[in-house]
Parts: structure tokens; C-alpha cells; sequence
């Protein structure tokens, strides 16, 4: 199958995350990015779900942005404890 060269602009940061995953399970990132076109173009839709957030996910991600409603845990186990309050 013959190759072509592709060319992307990607954000820095979530490139350096996802190649640290890619090399934790060893696969790199042209396989890594050849499987995502390989299940698109088989598939003929994404590997994963796009969606966006409702109105009470962006208010928490705003809220969370602004250091506002934020509760401190001191161990797993009293995150727990909280939930089921």
C-alpha cells in the first residue's frame, strides 16, 4: 500500500501527553495515528464519541477555573466518604 506524507498542527502540550501514553504501551505515534485513520476511513465514523458539554458541565468547568466550589480531600477514602453524602 503506498504511503503519503501528512502534515498537522497539534497543541504542544496535549502532543507531549499523548506521546508519554503512546510510549508507555509502546506504540508510536505514526501507528498511533495511522490506527485512527485506518478505523475512520474503515468504519466511516471516529474511534470515539464527540460531544459536547451541557450547561452544569461548562458552569463546573468555570467554576473549577476560578477556584470557586473546589472541596480538599485528605486520602481516596474521604473523596468516598464525601460522595455519599
Amino acid at each position: 500500500m503506498p504511503k503519503e506524507q501528512a502534515n498537522y498542527r497539534i497543541d504542544s502540550d496535549a502532543k507531549k501527553q499523548a506521546y508519554a501514553v503512546l510510549e508507555s504501551i509502546g506504540i508510536k505515534p505514526t501507528d498511533a495515528v495511522n490506527m485512527f485513520i485506518h478505523h475512520i476511513a474503515m468504519f466511516k465514523e471516529l474511534p470515539f464519541r464527540p460531544s459536547l458539554p451541557n450547561a452544569e458541565t461548562i458552569a463546573t468547568f468555570e467554576d473549577t477555573d476560578a477556584g470557586r466550589n473546589l472541596t480538599e480531600h485528605k486520602s481516596v477514602d474521604d473523596i468516598f466518604a464525601n460522595l455519599g453524602k
